[in-house]
């Protein structure tokens, strides 16, 4: 039963991914992160009560690690309405990850984070 819902994740993904590529922001946004290798974020998140998740690919900007300056959050897609609940987020954000490595060579999985916070390890 799961290998068939992360199926279908999966081909639900890739058509996310073939809209993203279409679009005239995301896609060339995207296709530039990807390009650069930069540490792609997937930031499952809600706008309040009762409105679902919804899914940003983000990179971090900014930052200075050696003097603890942790970056900002650069939206570089933004995907509506992805699912009902929290719950949903680990086989959700798995099954994006697994296309946005596969559709972009990415060299670095996607990381996920939740209400644009990091996940603890």
């Amino acid at each position: 039963m799961m290998d068939q819902r992360h199926a279908e994740l999966l081909a639900f993904f890739d058509v996310a991914i073939d809209k993203i590529r279409a679009h005239a922001s995301y896609g060339p946004k995207l296709a530039d992160a990807a390009k650069e290798q930069r540490e792609l974020i997937l930031n499952f998140h809600t706008h309040g009560p009762g409105q679902g998740y919804c899914t940003s690919i983000c990179v971090l900007e900014g930052g200075v690690p050696l003097i603890g300056l942790p970056g900002e959050l650069t939206e570089l897609v933004h995907l509506r309405a992805i699912a009902r609940t929290l719950e949903e987020c680990d086989p959700f954000m798995e099954a994006f990850a697994d296309k946005l490595v596969e559709r972009y060579a990415l060299k670095h999985r996607p990381i996920t984070w939740v209400d644009g916070n990091a996940r603890p390890a």
